[in-house]
C-alpha cells in the first residue's frame, strides 16, 4: 500500500479546478514544481532520520511524484515499511526469526538441557569515536583497548550441518570460517542492563578491513547468541518519526505563496 501526500487546488480555492482553467494558467505548473521540490524534501528528511541505510535506500528509492490532473499532484512511496517509520513501530520479539531464519542452528550436545533447541548468532559492529551514526560511539578507553588486538580473520567457508532434524529444516550449510585474533575480555565497561550476561564490548574482535592501496581501517564486532530459551531480545516500541507530516506541513506555505504568485501573473497577463 503506498504512503502518500497530495496536494489539489480544492485545499485553498472554494471554486472548481474547471472554472480556474481559463483564468489561472500558471497554476498547474506551480503545483508541478511544489510536488517536485516536496519529493526532494522528502527524500531529503529520510536520509538525515536516524534510520539504518539498509531502510534509507529502499525508501528513498520509492519516493515519487506525478501530477493526477491539471491542479492535483501526488507524492507517494511503496516501501513496505514506511508507514510504520512515519506513524511508529510497535515491540517486537527478535526471537520470531528462529522459526524463520536460514541461518538457524540447533544445540547439538544430547547432554546440554538446550539439546534441539534453535539458536542464531547475531553479530553487532561498534562504532569508533566520533562516529556515532544511529548508535552509540565505543568509549576512548575501550577503543584504545580495541584497536590494539590482534586482527580476526575471514578465512574461507565451510560445510556444516546445523544441527535441525531432517524434518525441521535440517540440512548442510555453507558457513564463513575464522581465523580468531585478539578479543576484550568482561568487564572494562558497565552491563547495560542487570539482567545481561556481559557488558557490551567483552568479547570484542577486530577485523582488518583495510584495501590494497587504500587506507588503513579496521571493523569491531561483537557477536552474541539468541536462542529460544533467551529472555531477552525484545526491541521496544519506537514512536513515529512523521517525515512525510513534516514534508507536508512545511510545503503548505510554500505552496500557498506559488497558487497566490500564479493567481497575480495570471490576472496580470488578463488585464
Amino acid at each position: 500500500m503506498a504512503y502518500k501526500v497530495s496536494f489539489t487546488l480544492s485545499q485553498l480555492f472554494d471554486a472548481q479546478a474547471t472554472a480556474l482553467a481559463g483564468v489561472l494558467p500558471n497554476v498547474s505548473l506551480a503545483v508541478q514544481k511544489v510536488a517536485e521540490s516536496g519529493s526532494l524534501r522528502w527524500k531529503d528528511a529520510v536520509w538525515k532520520a536516524r534510520l539504518w541505510k539498509g531502510e534509507k535506500e529502499p525508501y528513498v528509492e520509492s519516493i515519487k511524484w506525478k501530477m493526477i490532473g491539471d491542479y492535483q499532484a501526488v507524492i507517494w512511496c511503496d516501501y513496505a515499511q514506511a508507514q510504520e517509520i512515519e506513524t511508529g513501530r510497535p515491540a517486537r520479539d527478535l526471537k520470531r526469526m528462529l522459526l524463520t531464519s536460514g541461518k538457524v542452528r540447533a544445540v547439538k550436545n544430547p547432554k546440554s538441557k538446550r539439546f534441539g533447541q534453535r539458536y542464531l548468532i547475531i553479530p553487532f559492529r561498534h562504532n569508533t569515536p566520533g562516529h556515532d551514526a544511529l548508535a552509540k560511539d565505543m568509549p576512548a578507553d575501550i577503543y584504545g583497548a580495541a584497536k590494539s588486538l590482534s586482527p580476526s580473520f575471514v578465512t574461507g567457508y565451510k560445510m556444516q550441518h546445523n544441527g535441525l532434524p531432517a524434518g525441521a529444516g535440517g540440512k548442510t550449510v555453507r558457513r564463513l570460517a575464522y581465523k580468531w585474533g585478539g578479543r576484550l575480555p568482561p568487564g572494562l565497561a558497565p552491563k547495560l542492563k542487570a539482567e545481561h550476561h556481559s557488558d557490551p564490548y567483552a568479547n570484542m574482535v577486530r577485523f582488518n578491513t583495510s584495501t590494497p592501496g587504500g587506507g588503513k581501517s579496521s571493523a569491531y564486532l561483537t557477536f552474541r547468541m539468541m536462542g529460544e530459551w533467551s529472555s531477552g531480545w525484545i526491541v521496544p516500541a519506537k514512536p513515529g518519526l512523521y517525515l512525510a507530516r513534516g514534508v507536508a506541513d512545511g510545503l503548505q506555505p510554500v505552496l500557498n505563496a506559488m497558487i497566490s504568485a500564479a493567481v497575480a501573473a495570471s490576472l496580470k497577463t488578463a488585464a
